[in-house]
């Protein structure tokens, strides 16, 4: 089967040797035994989720936009105190091109 991703057919005889290499068990050292396995990978990712839950939920509560930030831009072009520096605002494309690169 082609993987989707790259197109590289899974079947194909480099992965079965793969999985003949890595299928039998590691040596442990002397001394030493794992407990016995149930053949079954296992991850616990409650804390994760819990997590993933709160920012979800802390993003959601804040509004894309600050209405009243807008609203008080608007009346401050509308009243014509606002004044644009190009200085400022060329430097601060140019600090923000720095970020995205």
């Amino acid at each position: 089967m082609p993987d989707p991703i790259k197109g590289v057919n899974t079947t194909g005889s480099f992965n079965a040797m793969l999985r003949a290499r890595y299928a039998a068990p590691l040596p442990s050292a002397p001394g030493t035994q794992s407990p016995p396995s149930s053949g079954v990978d296992k991850a616990d990712v409650t804390k994760t989720a819990a997590l993933l839950k709160s920012i979800v939920e802390t993003a959601s509560s804040i509004p894309a936009v600050d209405q009243a930030r807008v609203a008080s831009l608007q009346q401050a072009i509308v009243s014509g105190t606002i004044q644009a520096n190009p200085q400022q605002i060329a430097q601060s494309f140019t600090a923000l091109e720095a970020l995205l690169a």
